[in-house]
């Protein structure tokens, strides 16, 4: 047995005081006096028998009394089941969730983190287990489940910041996995991060179960300041045969004073231009620099702007190259006029820029056919050149096809397949009001940028003549005239992509190329088709690219992280660092061209504004945190919370305290009971 406080245990020397009362000299009651004696001194008498203890039944009772009351104020309790419950699963097991994402990095946030993750693991008892997670994105185990220190130690120590972005969701998911099956009695876990807002929706599905702790430890900055390069953007000119590109950075002051930053530019390692911009409190600005020409197939990049206690931030980079013209075939009839509208609208693109060639139908070959991007037949009879399958080879190979279909438009049986629909005759509106597109597919790509409102009025347009269509049970109707009728169709063949489009793309039956709309509208078309994806100037640390797919071969390759080490890889690639990755050919892959991604922190670790804690645990737990909770106790503390829950478990003190009034009151009646005896004697 031990007791919670054994100083009082000194109390029981009061034991002798009923043994004291027992012995001293006690004086008669009834007293006779003599009045010829009161002159005489008076002498003691000392009685033998006066000394020796007459009613010891009353003294046991007493002493009992006094030595139950001592101890039950020593607060008794039984180590026995103190060690049982460790042996069953631990007095408690905690969990300490450890943010070193990337915003970690700000200032001293990672080293107060590590000192409040090294407190933890110093408020273990003997009997204790922690578990170490470190968490970002994702969330992972670094250490099971150990009583060991030291290891925890080492390891909380051997953690870095990473460049990835916080999310509370997946850690605290993994938390409760682990309390879940944990059989200790207390379980607790600590979750130490800077509590940034964008970490948590509060849409995450996850809650502790009752009687699960969450301590939050924050080692957030109040109103931190910081300067960050959220993106860049590019703009582009012919210049001698060459691409010159002119880059525009924005600049972010995610603080309350205004900033004098200086913006710097470089390009494959060599300085382009220094600038100051002058940014005011929590707004942005933008720079922009000085051409450079595109003189290799990729050129990395990097803009820096400022310094801060965050430097991940304050570089941005990217990889810029030439761009890749798409080829597109147009055929048409003889009057080259028909295709004015069409070449004169594919002209001024510049991202991507096509590549246009127009050409009569009488004069295509299957070679025509070949390396371009798109084929568009503009009103015209079914070319013999793509007959007998050519055109059907061509589509099922990737190619795009789009037929403006108008009177001069024909199509064989046998090619039907490619077709989508079946043409029918013309439809004739000269005679009332022009049709005009009722119904549009805004989640397909040709038309979702003319979702939003005031981007294309497509209801000004009139279109006098179209053809009638009839869409396959698997074709996709992309547009409707307000009559119901099909004004665009779609239909994939192979890897390819056709879409036919009701009405010709000139003058001659609508004023369609006359409107806003007939820009934008043939350039998505054209891009649609030739499956053009624009080539990435950056990445978010975070995403994962196909390596096969991005270097269009399945050859082997070499990755070279930013970090410098050396990853063979064949597949997915997940990027985890900011920096710049070379993708190279590994050794006989030769005749590939090496590849270059940049790769940058999520834009959104840039803002360092925090949560409440205590809103976040009371999200998780369903009640907020103690007063008090953030203060993690040492060993000797935690081992005394251990002492001190088996004696409230146990409470034996409670019992002894009854027993010891009983006797008390026992007493009473027997000690009055022997005076009354005595009292006549």
């Amino acid at each position: 047995m031990s007791f919670l406080a054994p100083l009082f245990l000194i109390a029981s020397a009061a034991i002798a005081v009923p043994i004291f009362v027992h012995l001293i000299q006690r004086e008669r009651k009834r007293v006779v006096q003599f009045p010829s004696l009161m002159f005489v001194q008076k002498i003691p008498y000392q009685s033998v028998r006066r000394r020796r203890i007459r009613h010891w039944s009353l003294l046991l009772l007493r002493c009992a009394a006094l030595l139950l009351i001592v101890t039950a104020f020593a607060r008794p309790f039984l180590k026995q089941g103190v060690v049982a419950a460790a042996a069953v699963g631990g007095t408690r097991e905690i969990v300490v969730l450890l943010d070193h994402s990337a915003s970690m990095g700000y200032g001293d946030h990672w080293q107060k983190a590590k000192d409040a993750a090294h407190q933890a693991v110093r408020s273990l008892s003997n009997n204790d287990k922690a578990t170490l997670v470190l968490f970002s994105r994702n969330a992972e185990e670094s250490m099971r489940a150990t009583s060991d220190r030291a290891r925890l130690d080492v390891a909380i120590d051997q953690a870095k910041v990473d460049a990835d972005s916080t999310r509370y969701g997946p850690a605290l998911k993994l938390a409760e996995s682990i309390l879940l099956r944990s059989t200790a009695r207390r379980r607790e876990t600590i979750l130490i991060s800077d509590f940034q807002r964008a970490g948590w929706t509060g849409s995450e599905d996850v809650r502790f179960p009752e009687g699960y702790t969450v301590t939050p430890v924050s080692v957030a900055t109040p109103n931190a300041d910081n300067l960050a390069v959220p993106q860049v953007t590019f703009s582009r000119q012919a210049f001698s045969g060459q691409e010159r590109v002119t880059v525009t950075a924005g600049i972010a002051n995610r603080g309350a004073t205004p900033q004098d930053v200086p913006v710097s530019l470089e390009v494959e390692g060599l300085p382009i231009q220094k600038q100051s911009v002058k940014v005011g409190p929590n707004t942005s600005a933008s720079v922009t620099f000085t051409q450079f020409t595109l003189d290799k197939p990729i050129v990395e990049g990097t803009v820096k702007a400022g310094s801060d206690p965050m430097p991940a931030d304050n570089t941005f980079h990217f990889t810029v190259s030439p761009s890749a013209p798409v080829s597109i075939l147009i055929v048409e009839g003889g009057d080259r006029d028909s295709s004015l509208y069409l070449s004169k609208a594919l002209g001024v693109s510049t991202s991507p820029v096509f590549q246009t060639d127009v050409m009569p139908v009488t004069r295509v070959t299957p070679a025509n056919l070949e390396k371009r991007a798109v084929v568009i037949l503009n009103d015209v009879a079914f070319p013999p050149a793509a007959a007998n399958g050519a055109l059907k080879t061509y589509v099922e190979r990737g190619g795009g096809l789009l037929i403006a279909a108008g009177d001069h438009t024909t199509w064989p049986q046998g090619e039907k397949d490619v077709m989508p629909g079946t043409l029918g005759p013309t439809v004739d509106r000269t005679q009332a009001r022009g049709a005009t597109l009722g119904y549009l597919d805004h989640s397909h790509f040709v038309f979702e940028i003319f979702k939003a409102p005031r981007s294309g009025d497509f209801s000004a347009a009139q279109i006098y003549h179209y053809r009638k269509i009839d869409p396959g049970a698997t074709d996709k109707v992309l547009a409707r005239f307000d009559d119901g009728g099909v004004a665009a169709v779609e239909r994939k063949v192979g890897g390819g992509r056709v879409i036919a489009w009701a009405s010709s793309l000139d003058d001659s039956y609508s004023d369609l190329p006359k409107k806003p709309v007939y820009l934008p509208l043939v350039h998505q078309l054209v891009k649609y088709l030739a499956q053009f994806e624009a080539p990435h100037a950056w990445q978010t640390v975070g995403q994962v690219v196909d390596v096969q797919s991005l270097t269009k071969s399945r050859a082997n390759w070499i990755v070279v992280t930013p970090s410098g080490k050396r990853v063979p890889q064949t597949g997915p690639l997940e990027l985890d660092e900011q920096g710049v990755y070379e993708v190279r050919p590994a050794s006989g892959s030769a005749g590939f061209a090496p590849q270059a991604i940049a790769v940058n922190i999520d834009p959104a670790e840039e803002d360092l504004s925090t949560i409440d804690p205590a809103e976040l645990v009371a999200a998780v737990t369903g009640h907020a945190p103690a007063a008090g909770a953030a203060a993690l106790p040492n060993a000797a503390e935690a081992e005394q919370i251990d002492i001190k829950e088996a004696e409230r478990k146990q409470s034996f003190w409670w019992y002894l305290l009854v027993t010891g009034l009983l006797l008390l009151a026992a007493e009473t009646v027997v000690s009055n009971r022997l005076s009354q005896s005595e009292k006549f004697l």
